[in-house]
């Protein structure tokens, strides 16, 4: 046959644990195999494929074909679901191959089996090149997953599953969650000072730590397991009219809808329950739980509507059907009006959407393997975390409480010290529940508790962050950063994006969001990033496409609505800005600095009494003169300078800057100050020199 080059489909299969089950029991190893070989044989023969070698426990196969050889992995699988099970991953790549004799070659035959390498059993995953031959195959469905940094792998893999009720294909979040999906390559020393040369030091510990990581994960991956379905199931009750003007019937059916409308598509709910079936149990007088029971359903959601002088009321209350227990309630109050069915249901559809994917996270954290053997400090840990999620500030304190037990039931848990640096790293630099000292000083001393007992990537995160945000260290910030193609991905790898929008390098800044974006589609802050990076770089036309997109959908997403309000503002989007300050007065944190400076802008914008945007400025040099995180220096400067009054905008500026206000760090690229900078104004140019700004 001599030696050519070829487009081909590369399949890996392995035999999960096929060593331990040889230890075990060596007999069944071999029928294992024996089966497995056959079952093979025949079926890639079936589809046209070529096994290529034997390896121990597992093979390599070609195929002239991506739909071919994925057909036939899918019937590979579910052939090796039959008794006696055999726990099998594949891996699917299509590329280009050197094929001779007796052998394969290439890159696409090394990306073939790093796949196979990150499956889990009853699994098919294959690369982004399949995933692209089977779009015009709708009987094929496929989930993507994550993309992979391989080893001896230049360029990153996106890498998906494919979707069938025979095959296990693990959900996205939680396979990224529990998963590491980087192998190593060498790092360079950038600098040969004795700062630089320990500071590398300090990284390569931190690979050696990754390192361990990686192959403790890989040693012990498992198959995602949970009950899904139930978790993400729920019924409506219809809201009762109890205002006693029955022509409110049509508002309860509307709000109930919209409810059900929202729910489908800010939480992603497997099932949402027909209102005709639910009326029948509720006309038969059944219990809600015997109901839940009959309906499969996690979760149940009852109102009412109830009208008083010149303010209609919606009660809701969330419940967990599974436990029996109220997770949630709340009351929503709106003027009399027209528009009282949406505004109702607005309101209060995306705090039912945060209690629900925090109850379901929780549900799902339990599943995962705890980090101590104390169930009360994990029962615990895990609820704090749950409730931390929603980010708000009585959220934050309720959070801080429960890992403060966590910490006195076990002092050597790293995780409650991390919860903590969480609390105060988060409640201080964005939304300013703290005193700046205080916020600083406590979360570097919970990092790095939490890093002295167990040094892991989240934490590693949280000193890059401490060291950019708190002390402006660029320099170290750099170095780090350099790391991240090497590295498995942090848990939140939106602050990469962050990073780059402030130092002025926007397409790294989309790039990122857009990472972020396809690993956590459903969060707002990696959509509110590439905004800010298009709007920075002077894109407007698609930031503005983007937020037409995504507003909508992210209007109950506090990280979303700061930044893009912000957007809106300095694009002249008077209406769009003031429909979020809205919703962020209504539904988040009154008197952040932020939302402070948004009310006192708005207040000018419609012409109010100036006594009255006094107040609100009044409040910001409060929460200034008490020390207070947040930024109100920052946002007093800003106010100044939207008004024109740059004399006064420039004493806060400085006063931001000597304080070191978080939001300092924007002053090369904020929207406001571009005039100071093009002109060379003396004043800004003082600042920003002191900056020490990245090439």
């Amino acid at each position: 046959m001599g030696i050519h080059r070829k487009l081909t489909a590369i399949m890996f299969t392995d035999v999960q644990g096929y060593t331990a089950i040889m230890h075990e029991d060596e007999q069944r190893a071999l029928t294992l195999r024996s089966r497995h070989r056959k079952l093979f044989n025949e079926l890639t023969e079936k589809h046209r494929g070529t096994v290529v070698q034997y390896f121990g426990d597992g093979t390599l196969t070609v195929f002239d074909s991506a739909v071919d050889a994925v057909e036939c992995a899918l019937e590979l699988q579910k052939a090796f679901r039959q008794a006696p099970v055999i726990p099998v991953r594949i891996g699917i790549h299509m590329g280009d191959i050197v094929l001779s004799d007796d052998d394969i070659m290439g890159d696409a035959v090394n990306v073939a089996s790093r796949i196979e390498s990150v499956g889990v059993p009853g699994s098919v995953f294959f690369s982004d090149h399949v995933n692209d031959q089977l779009r015009s195959h709708k009987k094929f469905e496929t989930r993507f997953l994550d993309v992979f940094h391989f080893k001896n792998v230049k360029e990153p893999i996106p890498v998906y599953a494919l979707v069938d009720d025979q095959l296990v294909a693990p959900d996205r979040k939680a396979y990224v969650k529990t998963k590491s999906h980087s192998s190593f390559k060498g790092a360079g020393n950038r600098g040969t000072s004795k700062q630089k040369i320990l500071r590398w030091g300090g990284v390569l510990v931190l690979l050696a730590i990754l390192a361990g990581l990686y192959f403790t994960f890989v040693e012990n991956e498992k198959s995602p397991e949970g009950d899904g379905e139930l978790l993400r199931s729920i019924a409506v009750l219809p809201v009762q009219n109890l205002t006693g003007i029955s022509e409110n019937d049509v508002l309860c059916e509307t709000i109930t809808d919209d409810l059900i409308g929202q729910l489908s598509d800010e939480v992603g709910m497997v099932k949402v329950v027909p209102k005709s079936l639910i009326q029948d149990y509720l006309d038969q007088g059944e219990p809600l739980q015997k109901m839940a029971a009959a309906l499969n359903v996690g979760y149940i959601l009852e109102g009412a509507l109830h009208h008083s002088d010149s303010l209609y009321n919606l009660d809701l209350r969330l419940a967990d059907a599974m436990e029996r227990m109220y997770l949630w309630s709340e009351r929503y109050d709106h003027v009399s009006g027209a528009n009282v069915a949406t505004m109702l249901q607005s309101q209060a559809s995306g705090a039912i959407s945060a209690e629900l994917n925090a109850h379901m996270n929780s549900a799902n954290t339990t599943i995962s393997p705890s980090p101590t053997d104390n169930k009360d400090a994990s029962e615990l840990l895990a609820r704090a975390n749950a409730i931390a999620d929603k980010m708000d500030k009585e959220s934050l304190y309720q959070a801080m409480s429960l890992y403060q037990r966590v910490i006195q039931l076990e002092p050597n848990l790293s995780d409650g010290y991390m919860g903590m640096a969480r609390v105060y790293t988060i409640g201080g630099l964005i939304w300013g529940i703290f005193r700046q000292e205080e916020a600083e000083k406590l979360s570097k001393e919970y990092v790095e508790k939490s890093m002295a007992l167990k040094p892991t990537l989240e934490a590693y995160q949280y000193v890059l962050i401490t060291k950019f945000f708190f002390d402006f260290d660029f320099e170290y910030s750099e170095e780090h950063l350099s790391l991240v193609a090497i590295l498995p991905p942090f848990p939140d790898g939106a602050f990469y994006a962050v990073y780059n929008n402030i130092v002025g390098r926007y397409d790294e800044g989309i790039r990122y969001a857009e990472n972020y974006i396809e690993r956590f589609p459903e969060a707002g802050n990696g959509f509110a990033q590439m905004i800010r990076a298009y709007f920075l770089s002077d894109r407007w036309d698609k930031a503005d496409s983007l937020m037409n997109r995504y507003d909508a959908k992210f209007r109950h997403d506090q990280f979303y609505m700061r930044d893009v309000a912000m957007v809106h503002l300095n694009m002249g989007n008077m209406e769009s800005f003031m429909e979020m300050n809205n919703i962020l007065k209504t539904n988040f944190l009154d008197n952040a600095a932020v939302h402070l400076y948004y009310d006192a802008i708005e207040m000018r914008y419609k012409g109010e009494d100036p006594k009255k945007i006094q107040e609100k400025l009044n409040l910001l040099e409060d929460q200034y003169n008490m020390g207070m995180a947040g930024s109100p220096a920052w946002f007093l400067a800003m106010y100044h300078f939207y008004i024109k009054d740059d004399e006064t905008g420039f004493q806060w500026l400085q006063k931001s800057f000597d304080r070191k206000d978080v939001e300092i760090l924007w002053l090369k690229n904020e929207y406001l100050l571009q005039r100071f900078k093009k002109a060379q104004d003396p004043r800004y140019t003082k600042l920003y020199n002191q900056m020490h700004w990245p090439e």
